[in-house]
């Protein structure tokens, strides 16, 4: 990835819900299933991506964002184990 590219994708507005971690995107997409939602996102390195959906579920919306970006870090933390992107 050139200089640039990386500068620019750093101010790039990021959609409602999405973090940056270590180089990656990490966007929440929970899935609202009679009242609890299912743990699920996206993991996007250079305009590669992973969807993920957890078999977690908790009845909060903003917990579910909060508790799958914890995921993804891990997710994240751990790719030299997994191939992710």
């Amino acid at each position: 990835m050139s200089l640039l590219s990386t500068l620019k994708s750093l101010f790039t507005p990021l959609p409602e819900g999405a973090i940056r971690y270590k180089g990656y995107t990490i966007l929440a997409t929970p899935e609202e299933d009679r009242g609890v939602y299912r743990l699920s996102g996206v993991i996007t390195k250079k305009g590669q991506q992973k969807n993920f959906t957890l078999v977690d579920q908790v009845l909060d919306q903003n917990l579910s964002v909060e508790r799958w970006q914890q995921h993804a870090k891990a997710f994240i933390d751990q790719k030299k184990q997994y191939t992710l992107i």
